[in-house]
């Protein structure tokens, strides 16, 4: 069963890969372009993007901010921020799933070093971890995915934490696409500075060690 389901992931994968190759998105992977490639789709752009952004999460070379910014644009605050967290959700669990399926081993080809939760972590303390990693993105959202695949929290704890850490940050994306559509100067910079203090945050507990994520996630 866990062959079939990575076996399909793998498909979906290089089939959507293929359309946008094909669509030449990769070309100037800008939100303009990326908005341009969802237009052509009519009243079925929301599947694509969704498709998009969960192929996004799997590929980490794929960046996946210019997508949430593109779906606010075209969709709006609410069902861009709903569809980017539909799209986050099957992407994670894809990473999720293919970790666990194929190991660490796996993951150290690909990446190299990767961060790794400690073995003294309950399932409860994982879901926690996981939350504040989604919340204030010091990891990238792929590799604590992908990590939280090598660990044996339960998959609904898994979802339920990344669901709760990603909504505010996806949905911000989100209005901040749309307020680039309406072009209000001053809603645009209050949005530009609390996007700035999002990225800011990560280096700080980074750095400082706030939440002690140093001693529960360590790269190997």
């Amino acid at each position: 069963m866990k062959r079939m389901i990575v076996g399909i992931l793998i498909l979906l994968a290089t089939a959507a890969l293929y359309f946008l190759w094909k669509g030449h998105v990769f070309d100037n992977f800008t939100v303009a372009r990326i908005e341009v490639f969802l237009l052509q789709f009519g009243r079925a752009a929301p599947l694509v993007y969704i498709a998009l952004l969960a192929v996004s999460v799997v590929i980490s070379q794929i960046p996946n901010v210019p997508l949430a910014i593109a779906a606010g644009m075209l969709f709006g605050t609410f069902y861009g921020g709903l569809y980017s967290i539909i799209g986050g959700m099957l992407g994670a669990l894809a990473c999720f799933t293919i970790a666990r399926f194929l190991g660490v081993a796996f993951l150290k080809k690909i990446f190299g070093k990767i961060p790794v939760f400690s073995d003294q972590c309950k399932e409860t303390h994982l879901g926690l971890l996981i939350f504040l990693t989604r919340l204030i993105p010091t990891f990238s959202f792929d590799l604590i995915s992908y990590c939280s695949g090598l660990t044996n929290i339960r998959t609904r704890t898994f979802l339920l934490a990344t669901l709760l850490g990603m909504t505010p940050m996806t949905f911000l994306f989100a209005h901040l696409g749309r307020v680039i559509m309406v072009q209000s100067s001053t809603t645009l910079i209050l949005n530009g500075v609390i996007l700035a203090l999002f990225f800011l945050a990560p280096f700080l507990v980074y750095k400082y060690n706030i939440f002690n994520l140093n001693k529960y996630i360590e790269f190997k």
